[in-house]
């Protein structure tokens, strides 16, 4: 009997998508790729590996993951300000010029702005986040809440970079 390249092809994709298909008790799953009728030539080895095979883009998903942890870690190094209760609460010292995040966890508005200078002036609205950069000079900067002014606090700023 006299088996043509074209009907070897057909069984081949026959047989994978059979393999594919089987899942417990010999039913076909929801996941088994669509039956394909095709007169070419038999599938390439590429063709059966690829069907064979997860596609490298799944195999990698993981690993791309694994790799974004350390840009979501950098938060944990962020100079944060946080408002609550009507009290600002934040780190004993920044460094000049850093970037600093104000989060008003408070439904009013609140402001961060210095008394004695015009270094910095943040507003934020009520559950928001801003951020201001800290003065270039080490120093002391009192501030206060301009809506509710019995609101004070100090910025640090040290020379520490």
């Amino acid at each position: 009997m006299k088996i043509t390249r074209s009907a070897l092809g057909l069984v081949l994709a026959a047989a994978l998508i059979g393999v594919a298909g089987c899942g417990s008790g010999g039913e076909p799953t929801s996941e088994a790729p669509p039956a394909e009728t095709s007169s070419a030539a038999e599938p390439t080895a590429e063709e059966t590996t690829a069907a064979a095979e997860p596609s490298e883009a799944a195999s990698e998903a993981p690993s791309g993951a694994a790799s974004e942890e350390p840009t979501e870690e950098a938060p944990a190094e962020e100079i944060v300000i946080t408002i609550r209760n009507f009290e600002y609460e934040m780190p004993d010292s920044v460094p000049a010029g850093a970037e600093i995040t104000v989060v008003n966890e408070d439904t009013a508005p609140h402001t961060v702005t210095t008394t004695e200078t015009e270094d910095f002036d943040a507003i934020v609205q009520g559950g928001e986040t801003v951020t201001f950069t800290a003065p270039s000079e080490p120093g002391e900067y009192p501030f206060i809440c301009t809506y509710h002014p019995n609101m004070t606090g100090t910025l640090v700023v040290s020379s520490d970079g």
